[in-house]
């Protein structure tokens, strides 16, 4: 099942806005965050050319002290933002899982004889589980990340046009990659969640019928049963591990090579004495930033997009 865009929206508005006053501290949390992300940078290339032009020690001592004031800055909002993230997701989830479980509760008899209660657990569970970081981080990530992108660029064209063109070239061209792989490797997740909960579903009736399975000396039945499921099961998580791990290692080879490509820009330019070699230290840092808006931003179990997939198993279920 595809979930639409307007799917995604409708889910958010109703687990969110409850707690409008805590998403809008994460914003501003994340916001905060970015921002200073882009200033560190600034600071640390004024210290680089200020040193190399022999200023005295009270002016460099000033930007360090600058420097480690906005560093400390940046990690208080990231705590914050990550402290308001986790509790919006942590809330979200429970009522969505309150929801989904009431809906299964109330299904006739036949919905129950199709699925197996582990089956149910699994994914009532598991993919609602799974939805936290969607609840807590998405929709704002997503501005984030397309601001932080926006303002690594502004800045790189600002410093030196022919880094910001090229930057932008890579940056457009490698999401246009990076989106590809993700795209062709969300149905081999989607179908390692389909055997787990397949396995959860076959274990939890077996266990609670183990004293039917010995009286009826089904043993062998049961276990070759049980063997299938983990070949299947084993099978599809060899098959999506190895699409991710194509992925990941796309994604890493990718941001090197544009940080080489960057770094490269940057010798060529300071020698032409285009750029000084606090401008070349930007470009680079700048370059290595680049990956943070592009790249997945977060940390899930399945690594590529398996929110979709449990948006759409929850969207089934009710």
């Amino acid at each position: 099942m595809n979930v639409s865009l307007q799917q995604y929206r409708d889910l958010l508005a109703s687990y969110l806005w409850p707690q409008r006053g805590r998403v809008v501290l994460l914003a501003v949390f994340i916001f905060a965050n970015l921002g200073l992300l882009l200033a560190t940078p600034q600071i640390l290339r004024n210290f680089i050319d200020t040193a190399r032009a022999g200023s005295d020690l009270t002016t460099l001592a000033s930007i360090a002290l600058l420097f480690g004031g906005v560093a400390l800055s940046q990690q208080v909002v990231s705590v914050l933002a990550t402290y308001f993230s986790e509790r919006v997701g942590w809330t979200a989830t429970n009522a969505l899982r309150s929801d989904v479980t009431r809906h299964c509760l109330t299904l006739d008899m036949s919905f129950h004889h199709k699925h197996t209660p582990g089956e149910m657990i699994e994914r009532v569970d598991g993919d609602v589980n799974t939805l936290g970081t969607f609840f807590s981080t998405f929709a704002i990530q997503i501005v984030g990340s397309l601001l932080l992108l926006v303002g690594i660029l502004v800045l790189l064209f600002r410093e030196e046009w022919r880094a910001g063109l090229g930057l932008t070239v890579f940056a457009i061209l490698s999401m246009a990659l990076l989106l590809r792989l993700r795209n062709i490797a969300v149905p081999y997740w989607k179908a390692t969640r389909q055997a787990t909960a397949d396995m959860f579903g076959f274990l939890e009736e077996r266990l609670s019928g183990t004293e039917d399975i010995r009286s009826s000396n089904a043993q062998p039945y049961v276990l070759r049963r049980f063997y299938e499921l983990t070949r299947a099961w084993l099978s599809r998580v060899m098959k999506s591990s190895l699409v991710s791990a194509v992925f990941w290692n796309t994604n890493e080879n990718l941001w090197a090579v544009g940080s080489a490509a960057a770094l490269a820009l940057g010798a060529y330019l300071f020698l032409e004495q285009a750029i000084t070699l606090g401008t070349v230290y930007l470009l680079f840092h700048y370059a290595t930033m680049l990956s943070q808006p592009i790249q997945p931003r977060f940390p899930i179990s399945n690594p590529i997009d398996d929110r979709r997939d449990s948006s759409s198993a929850s969207q089934g279920i009710i």
